[in-house]
């Protein structure tokens, strides 16, 4: 597997989580790391990112409220955030929306 010293979106396989569902083949690989945007099979509004080690162990998750569905990974390397575009908010009425919810490289990274 190849190392990526800063985040890199890339895309890939998803891996099967019990109780969980990915909307997007984007993924960010961030050293030995890959993390998957997931939201729950019974479609709370939930945004929940997963990494993963090399050898496939799930190793830290992360939550946030409100978001469902995402369909795009964007890396902001000047502000050093990690952006998950969502399809569907609690904010916003829109089926096909575009909300971003954000992520610092200090939240994600895993020391």
């Amino acid at each position: 597997m190849n190392s990526y010293p800063d985040p890199t979106v890339i895309t890939g396989t998803i891996p099967q989580v019990v109780g969980l569902k990915s909307h997007t083949s984007k993924l960010v690989r961030w050293d030995q790391y890959s993390y998957y945007a997931l939201t729950p099979e019974n479609n709370d509004y939930y945004l929940i990112v997963i990494a993963f080690d090399s050898d496939g162990i799930e190793v830290k998750r992360w939550q946030k409220s409100d978001y469902r569905y995402a369909k795009d990974i964007e890396i902001d390397e000047q502000n050093q955030k990690i952006t998950f575009i969502m399809k569907q908010s609690n904010y916003g009425n829109e089926n096909d929306g575009f909300y971003p919810v954000s992520f610092d490289w200090n939240e994600l990274r895993i020391h």
